[in-house]
């Protein structure tokens, strides 16, 4: 198998080294290390009812409309527009009959936790919370529609800058109240999560703030 196929097997990564853990909440998301790169290997997997059966199949697209390469294609159109969004830097499709398995390799954000993770411990600045709600605006003014925004698809690195992930089943769209649809998920997320941790550094304030943030780009 070529080395570069090879990078997205985890079972060639644990054996040579190369893999470094499994991120938090992503069963299917593996850390790795190659040739000095800092990297995440996300193998595409169902969720839901349909997932306990077919776990990671998908029905036979052509190339450019499997879900890793549509992603790969968003992923550095983002990029190049200025987004802190991750690179981009390989997709597969296997094929086997009239299904597919799919598979991405991104660059791993350095020094990045999810959202939920940092407020377990910490209470954000208001310049950090009018900074999400500005790069959530400018991810809208390119009229890209976030399909599941929460609070572990937002990271914070250790300079406190914010960065969009997991843009699986995203595309670009006409603005419209999908808009708003992206900002109340994230708002349930945090929700739920206080919900479920009381001692969250998360109020309604906060919330606030990012809306604040959001509606300060022109």
């Amino acid at each position: 198998m070529p080395m570069e196929q090879r990078l997205f097997e985890p079972e060639w990564l644990y054996s040579e080294g190369h893999h470094r853990g499994v991120a938090i909440g992503r069963r299917n998301a593996h850390y790795c290390q190659f040739a000095g790169r800092d990297m995440v290997l996300r193998q595409f997997s169902r969720g839901g009812l349909i997932g306990k059966f077919n776990r990671n199949r998908y029905f036979f697209a052509r190339t450019g409309n499997s879900r890793s390469m549509k992603e790969f294609t968003l992923l550095n159109w983002m990029k190049s527009k200025g987004l802190p969004v991750p690179r981009a830097l390989a997709a597969r499709q296997s094929i086997s009959g009239f299904l597919y398995r799919a598979d991405l390799i991104t660059e791993r954000i350095p020094n990045a936790l999810p959202l939920i993770d940092v407020l377990r411990n910490d209470r954000l600045s208001d310049t950090i919370w009018l900074a999400i709600g500005q790069v959530i605006h400018h991810l809208h003014l390119l009229g890209v529609c976030h399909s599941d925004l929460n609070g572990r698809n937002i990271l914070l690195d250790n300079e406190w800058q914010p960065w969009l992930i997991d843009f699986d089943k995203c595309r670009r769209r006409k603005k419209s109240q999908w808009t708003q649809r992206n900002l109340s998920r994230l708002r349930r997320s945090l929700e739920k999560s206080k919900r479920n941790n009381p001692d969250l550094n998360w109020t309604e304030q906060d919330w606030a703030l990012l809306l604040s943030g959001y509606e300060s780009v022109g």
